[in-house]
């Protein structure tokens, strides 16, 4: 390049990057004078922001040719979104009587999706699409029309609105692909079905305006991963996903355990390890669930119902620890590939794995029964008791999972990660002053299995050979 050609390209990224400024900034007056004058609710104004911005944000692969443009001028914008809320300016924005990070997570998404995806316009433009156009339309209709609320945590959604956000992002995941990119018509309509229905789903666990984050990202990525695979796989993903969630939510809805919004993020976890790993790291976890809800009816019958329901937060620490130790397993298997061939095609994580979905079931189960427990001999046999049927669930179908699954010795090493999961949790919970509120005993959980994945994972590791 020429110095006369770098200073064309400089003047134009300048001129961009003034004029896209002042679009933004024109955004943002357009939205506190409606809130002056006509006063509307400030979701609405918060929507314009979101929305029009979204659209200048979504020309950004045309308009500039240098990802430090885009950096300048994102940081700018969430330099000016989170000094306003400090100082209480931009009430527009800020307004919200609900606990929100949206604002600060939309920069920082357009950022990261323009970085990995400015070489890929039409894929950066479907992420942009699905955060604004999806997004906003589900916030007005719920907002408006919706009779059938369902709530996250402390936020409030509606299923309407949730079926507008399915229906929005098919479409502007299925259009794209099909007029802008070199995909043919029944595989963009699989891909973009599959993809609405997963995002749909994080969308519905979302907490705190980090749907701001996720949406984006997460399509982009799903993007990434589908558009190289042809209709008949897309298909038969698509089916297993749909198999989950008619099964989630039969249980879900028979036995009143979960939340909607619970069940989503439970779906989502199943669906990740039959995607990313196929039917054996499913079906451990899959009849983990199944034995919690027959215990848990059983328990109802006999002497009342649990209290509570099982919400988003909850299976988030319920499942992180297994899905950590499958991530971890499937990146040793897809994007490392110059480490051992045991650990790229062994599973070498599987049997740490299949210890803490075991754990896991005998921490809910003992957390079940512990407050209907009256004496200290009928609480120790209902502890062995949980150990025991967790591990007759889970223990037999990783020794049944073919040549990746458990050895005999990996069945005992399982095995100890269940009992002594549990006999972390007990001696924790003991101790004086440890707080006795359900949150607390859930991050107990999660703890516990960690201290006992820990542990685990060298020793696979070292039978291996590979420590």
């Amino acid at each position: 390049m020429t110095a006369a050609a770098g200073d064309v390209t400089l003047a134009h990224e300048v001129i961009a990057a003034v004029l896209i400024g002042l679009g933004f900034l024109a955004v943002f007056a357009l939205a506190e004078l409606w809130k002056r004058w006509a006063a509307p609710p400030v979701e609405w104004t918060r929507k314009l922001v979101h929305f029009a911005g979204g659209l200048i944000a979504a020309t950004f692969p045309w308009v500039f040719a240098s990802r430090w443009t885009v950096v300048a001028l994102a940081l700018t914008f969430l330099a000016i979104i989170w000094g306003t809320r400090r100082l209480g300016l931009l009430g527009s924005v800020h307004g919200v009587e609900r606990k929100s990070e949206g604002g600060i997570y939309y920069p920082m998404a357009v950022l990261l999706v323009f970085l990995v995806g400015h070489d890929r316009p039409v894929f950066y433009l479907i992420a942009i699409l699905a955060l604004v156009v999806s997004d906003t339309l589900a916030a007005l209709v719920g907002s408006t029309y919706g009779r059938q609320p369902y709530t996250v945590e402390t936020d409030r959604r509606s299923l309407e609105g949730s079926a507008v956000f399915l229906l929005t992002t098919f479409l502007v995941t299925h259009l794209p692909l099909l007029l802008m990119a070199d995909v043919d018509p029944l595989t963009s309509v699989l891909i973009a079905l599959q993809l609405a229905i997963l995002v749909t789903q994080f969308e519905a666990i979302s907490l705190r305006g980090n749907d701001n984050l996720l949406v984006p990202v997460v399509t982009y990525y799903l993007l990434i991963k589908m558009t190289p695979r042809d209709a008949a796989h897309i298909a038969d993903q698509l089916t297993a996903q749909l198999v989950i969630i008619a099964l989630v939510g039969i249980l879900a809805w028979r036995w009143w355990a979960l939340t909607f919004s619970g069940a989503m993020a439970l779906m989502l976890f199943l669906y990740g390890l039959w995607g990313l790993g196929g039917p054996e790291w499913v079906v451990g976890p899959g009849l983990a669930l199944v034995g919690f809800f027959i215990a848990r009816q059983s328990l109802t019958r006999h002497v009342g119902p649990p209290p509570g329901k099982y919400q988003v937060l909850a299976l988030f620490y319920i499942c992180i620890v297994a899905s950590v130790l499958f991530l971890a397993n499937n990146t040793l298997e897809t994007l490392l590939p110059g480490v051992p061939a045991v650990l790229r095609f062994g599973d070498p994580l599987y049997t740490p794995f299949i210890g803490v979905v075991a754990g896991q079931l005998a921490l809910i189960f003992i957390a079940q029964l512990q407050p209907f427990a009256r004496h200290a001999p009928t609480w120790s046999r209902a502890t062995v008791g949980s150990v025991a049927a967790a591990m007759a669930l889970v223990i037999p179908v990783g020794l049944a999972a073919g040549p990746h699954g458990l050895t005999l010795a990996g069945a005992v090493l399982a095995s100890a990660m269940a009992a002594g999961a549990a006999a972390f949790y007990l001696l924790v919970r003991r101790r004086r002053g440890w707080p006795r509120a359900p949150t607390w005993n859930i991050r107990l959980q999660a703890l516990s299995t960690a201290v006992t994945a820990a542990v685990a994972v060298p020793i696979q590791l070292w039978w291996l050979d590979v420590l």
